[in-house]
């Protein structure tokens, strides 16, 4: 064969074969994908919708009517929450002003005698403490003052209910609770849970609430009469307030706010604060720490006739 032939056929074989490779090498590329094209692949499979399609598609807008909607203020007793703080001020030991009321029964209904006072009356009267500036304490916070000094509100008052009636549970209670205010009721003991008369859950109740519970004695003896009753009721009305309230600090109320030297220190010996009677003073001090003058606010007595006695310009009618 020509020399030269034989060339140029192994020239074509070799341009032959090179294509041939080049054609299968392209296909295979298209068949398996280098890992950097596999990536733009997957990024352009994966890609989001546009920020905006995004965010109307999948964010939740708060309802309007949740930020114009005012939290709800606490439960209560809203006028004791709202009432500024009352003003404190240090009074020395010995003779202090503090006007001392007292209550026997709250009436629902127009009062039958002297010792009742209408609901509505006695809710005028807790209005004109309240707005007055009046604040309650106890007659313990009061006999400590008076022997020690101390720090009382600026216009203090104390209210005090004797016997131990239901309708100060019923009535009295929620009024005072409604102008921030506490009382104090004086218990015979040999009468609770009897009707008309407080049971041990009422008075633990108030207790409970800030009020000051106190002895009137076992079954409300005359004990300028009856001295020879006086220790037994003095005690065993302590004991069973002690046990019922688990506290030591009691006051005592006479019965028919009647006392005389064997009573008064009968009460100092059996370990009371202090002695409530009746008088027509608001002013106190250690000589009358065990007969504590109280003014008796009667079914006859109005709004004027109450301002006069807790502003002491004159007694009760």
């Amino acid at each position: 064969m020509n020399p030269l032939k034989w060339r140029l056929m192994v020239i074509a074989g070799v341009v032959c074969l090179f294509f041939t490779g080049c054609a299968s090498g392209i296909q295979a590329a298209a068949q398996h994908p280098t890992p950097a094209v596999m990536v733009q692949a997957e990024i352009t499979q994966t890609r989001l919708p546009t920020p905006t399609k995004v965010l109307i598609s999948t964010m939740v807008l708060p309802d309007p009517t949740l930020t114009l909607t005012p939290t709800p203020l606490p439960t209560g007793t809203p006028t004791a929450v709202l009432a500024s703080t009352p003003a404190w001020v240090y009074y020395p030991a010995g003779q202090i002003q503090v006007p001392i009321l007292l209550y026997h029964r709250i009436s629902e209904g127009e009062p039958e005698n002297r010792y009742e006072v209408s609901v509505e009356n006695f809710r005028l009267q807790m209005e004109y403490l309240s707005k007055n500036g009046f604040t309650t304490i106890t007659p313990v916070q009061l006999s400590k003052v008076i022997l020690k000094g101390g720090d009382l509100p600026l216009k203090p008052i104390i209210v005090t209910f004797d016997d131990g009636y239901r309708s100060v549970y019923e009535f009295a209670f929620p009024i005072l609770q409604q102008y921030g205010l506490q009382g104090v009721v004086y218990v015979i003991t040999g009468f609770v849970g009897a009707s008309p008369y407080m049971n041990t859950d009422q008075l633990v109740e108030l207790f409970a609430n800030g009020w000051e519970i106190g002895s009137h004695t076992v079954s409300h003896e005359d004990l300028v009469k009856n001295p020879a009753q006086v220790n037994s009721q003095m005690t065993e009305s302590k004991d069973y307030l002690e046990n019922l309230l688990g506290i030591k600090t009691l006051t005592i109320a006479y019965p028919y706010g009647k006392a005389n030297k064997i009573t008064t220190k009968m009460a100092a010996k059996n370990g009371y604060f202090a002695g409530m009677g009746l008088g027509v003073s608001n002013r106190h001090s250690i000589e009358t720490l065990y007969f504590l003058s109280r003014q008796e606010i009667k079914s006859n007595c109005d709004l004027n006739c109450f301002e006069n006695i807790v502003t002491g310009k004159k007694s009760e009618p």
